[in-house]
């Protein structure tokens, strides 16, 4: 049974950076739209054109900034773990997201 959850442990390391990205571009789309009415909210007293250019900058730049710093810290983080707890925290993140989007009704 070691031997099993070991190569699936390495088959998973092998794939962390696509898997860390499937979990922040998942959880971006459950919340995006949550963060978009927040910015809005912000952005309510200013002019149409500068909300519109201060949307674009989120959009653009807010989302890709995130989205690139949360993959390379989700990968460093879960790249140390050991075979079981990479395994438990892959999978149960997967499920979470799964869970998070049912209840968003996302999906």
């Amino acid at each position: 049974m070691q031997t099993w959850i070991h190569e699936i442990a390495n088959f998973v390391r092998d794939h962390l950076p696509s898997i860390s990205v499937g979990i922040v571009s998942t959880a971006l789309v459950i919340y995006g739209a949550s963060i978009n009415k927040f910015f809005r909210k912000l952005t309510r007293k200013t002019g149409v054109i500068l909300r519109f250019v201060l949307f674009v900058l989120l959009c653009s730049f807010g989302y890709g900034f995130v989205s690139s710093q949360a993959v390379k810290w989700l990968n460093h983080t879960i790249s140390s773990l050991k075979d079981v707890q990479l395994l438990v925290v892959v999978f149960g993140a997967f499920l979470v997201l799964g869970f998070l989007a049912k209840q968003g009704r996302e999906i």
